[in-house]
């Protein structure tokens, strides 16, 4: 049945939207709409890119289409004031799979009486077909990094702008390591993922064999995993577990942690690793950066606008074919993604353990790198450009 849907939504339901014709107006209020009530990764981009705007001082209103939304709980977040004029522009954070539920849901009329701006993230050079019929229908497209940008620009006519995520240091809650039982001189590595965005992807395996080579060398070394998924419902995550089992200094969690919970984790970290084959941006390792975490990053894809040998332990990869089970990954032919080696990485741990201060000092300026482009990357400066285009 889903795959039934799947196949009508891509080629009956993208048809049916229909494109804006209303040009773009800077003076009115721009609306947020995305799963401002979920722990994903698309729901923190809606919430970074409202709290943006809201900085920036553009009077904003708020859509929520969370299909989980009772996962708000571990939200710790509060959204501002909201204008109840109607929005002359809308920025929807969900990728085209997304959008038919979400613009049908809100009305035809509705979709059609805005300047609708996609918000895309896409991790691949290939792009699926149905992104494609998306692009149809929304007069401009925000996409997170040049990587994706150089994905999406052919597609399209409208503007394409890359606006990376507006990340912050937010709230970091302490005690971490007393809550997972880690020592307080235990070298503490990190790894936030999410096996429903496609674990392959993500490939946390790579980190635990890196850091089972890097235990060799540091055995008071511990590798905490936070992930989200139900190891009795998804074989790869049960997988992961199996591959973990009898090492005591690794953990992986799939418990509900509030959002000030996972930034304390990773603040409390020693280093923050991951191996991804591709990232649209890397969320997580933006977010480690932010707390001055040292980074090991696979040197692919949406990360290598912010992180570079300067400032990141950058893991270059050879590239090989995709093949996932993954609806969005399936089937896509010429596709490539990273093979990050776990020996490099496990070396470079090792790097970091050897000479914490040097570590740190690095870190530092991975977080100035990252903070002056994301000022340079604004919500604001991207609706000034549309703006200016349009005169």
């Amino acid at each position: 049945m889903r795959s039934l849907y799947r196949a009508f939504r891509s080629h009956v339901l993208q048809r049916l939207i229909p494109k804006s014709r209303v040009a773009f107006d800077p003076a009115r209020p721009v609306e947020v709409a995305g799963y401002l009530s979920m722990m994903a990764g698309v729901g923190e981009s809606a919430r970074l890119c409202a709290d943006a705007l809201v900085s920036a001082g553009r009077t904003i209103s708020l859509r929520d289409v969370s299909t989980h939304a009772g996962e708000g709980s571990s939200v710790e977040w509060t959204a501002a004031a909201q204008s109840s004029a109607k929005p002359g522009t809308r920025i929807w954070h969900l990728n085209p799979p997304m959008l038919p539920r979400a613009v049908l849901s809100t009305g035809l009329g509705e979709f059609a009486r805005a300047y609708n701006i996609g918000y895309w993230a896409w991790e691949l050079e290939v792009v699926p077909a149905e992104w494609r019929n998306g692009a149809r229908y929304v007069n401009a497209v925000f996409v997170p990094s040049e990587f994706t940008r150089k994905a999406i620009a052919p597609l399209t006519s409208a503007p394409v702008i890359v606006v990376p995520h507006p990340v912050t240091e937010k709230p970091a809650a302490d005690g971490m390591r007393a809550k997972f039982g880690i020592e307080d001189d235990a070298f503490l590595v990190s790894f936030i993922f999410s096996a429903g965005s496609s674990i392959n992807r993500k490939n946390p395996q790579a980190v635990i064999d890196a850091f089972k080579i890097f235990q060799a060398r540091c055995p008071k070394a511990f590798l905490l995993m936070k992930g989200s998924g139900d190891p009795a419902k998804d074989a790869g995550l049960a997988a992961l577990y199996r591959s973990a089992e009898g090492n005591s200094r690794i953990r992986i969690v799939t418990d509900k942690l509030a959002s000030s919970e996972i930034n304390g984790l990773i603040r409390d970290s020693d280093a923050y690793i991951s191996l991804h084959r591709s990232e649209g941006f890397g969320l997580t390792v933006a977010e480690a950066i932010i707390h001055n975490t040292p980074v090991v990053s696979t040197g692919w894809s949406g990360t290598v606008d912010f992180c570079d040998p300067n400032n990141t332990w950058n893991v270059a990869p050879s590239l090989i074919s995709v093949v996932d089970t993954h609806p969005e990954f399936a089937a896509l032919d010429g596709a490539v993604w990273a093979d990050p080696s776990p020996e490099i990485a496990a070396g470079y741990l090792a790097e970091i353990h050897a000479d914490p201060e040097a570590a740190k000092a690095k870190a530092a300026r991975a977080k100035r790198f990252l903070i002056a482009y994301l000022e340079a990357n604004t919500y604001e400066k991207a609706l000034q450009t549309l703006a200016s285009a349009d005169r």
